[in-house]
């Protein structure tokens, strides 16, 4: 992976999951606090740092949360600090980045700094405002400690890790859950729960006792209600259970019975403990053995596009495990 594309994911990521969390505040304006909440949940050396000097995403969400009262507490204005409120943000619109969110973004990615959660969060302590200060230490972290451990990584370079080339169809991404391995394991390992992380799979008639094949039907509808144009063909799917050894790896196979020359999808889950919660790596494939001939040219042609759609889809999958823990 390159560094213009890691830099692309770190922000592709990290942008669902700030606007995630300014859902739950009732915003559409994400902001750097946002921010850094989205970082106490990344899986790279940003989130890693973080998560080792204390930060996770509850307590983290608590001190944002302190320092809002706070803020408003100055004008003269009380607020509720412990109403808990659900992420919504997959089912509305209209969200944004602040300009100083946007200052942030434009820091992490000039100069030396290569864009990475990291870089990120570097740039985010030198953001002027003072919030993000005020808020590491209701954390009882040191700015000047997490910069400094920062700065080493810099100096360090350290570059992501290169994905070799293939022809498949397939991907691979890490995200991080603040949960334990087996709440983690109970929802990845569940043909039932299927539909709580797959976008594509609205409903399944399965019962976990059970071996499978499974019968689902996909998604037919947006999470706000809005229909989405399915083919008669593609309304029904058979999911199989390819591969499991608890606790550490689980696949899952879709195909489309009514669709004969459809390719069908294979997801993989891959779960390590890391500090504060689990690691998971998703990689999803595209099964295209049953290649017609001729269309050689034409796979090349559109390999920008499917890497797209890969990467597409493998977020989508990322964002609902990682909300159901939050």
């Amino acid at each position: 992976m390159s560094r213009f594309t890691h830099a692309a994911a770190t922000m592709h990521t990290l942008s669902l999951a700030s606007m995630e969390e300014a859902s739950r505040f009732g915003v559409r304006d994400a902001d750097i606090d946002h921010l850094l909440l989205a970082l106490t949940i990344d899986p790279d050396t940003g989130g890693q740092i973080l998560r080792g000097m204390g930060a996770g995403l509850d307590t983290a969400r608590a001190a944002v949360a302190t320092q809002h009262a706070a803020q408003l507490e100055l004008v003269g204005i009380a607020s509720d600090t412990d109403s808990p409120r659900r992420i919504v943000f997959h089912e509305t619109s209209g969200y944004e980045w602040t300009d100083r969110a946007l200052a942030v973004w434009k820091e992490a990615t000039s100069g030396e700094r290569s864009g990475d959660s990291a870089a990120v969060l570097r740039a985010l302590l030198d953001e002027p405002s003072g919030l993000i200060d005020e808020i590491l230490r209701r954390l009882d972290i040191d700015p000047t400690t997490l910069a400094a451990r920062l700065d080493e990584v810099q100096r360090l370079r350290l570059s992501p890790p290169a994905t070799p080339e293939t022809t498949a169809l397939s991907g691979t991404r890490s995200f991080f859950v603040p949960a334990s391995l087996e709440d983690v394991w109970a929802l990845l390992s569940s043909a039932a729960r299927i539909p709580e992380w797959d976008p594509a799979v609205g409903m399944i008639d399965a019962d976990d006792d059970e071996i499978g094949p499974w019968e689902a039907e996909s998604t037919i509808a947006t999470p706000d209600g809005k229909p989405l144009r399915v083919k008669g063909e593609f309304r029904r799917q058979c999911v199989e259970r390819a591969e499991c050894e608890k606790p550490s790896l689980v696949r899952w196979r879709f195909s489309y019975p009514d669709a004969v020359r459809s390719n069908p999808r294979v997801v993989d889950f891959e779960l390590e403990h890391a500090a504060g919660g689990m690691q998971i790596r998703v990689t999803l494939t595209w099964d295209t053995t049953r290649r017609r001939r001729g269309l050689r040219v034409v796979r090349v042609l559109l390999k920008p596009l499917h890497r797209l759609l890969v990467f597409t889809q493998l977020a989508q999958i990322g964002s609902g495990i990682t909300r159901v823990f939050r």
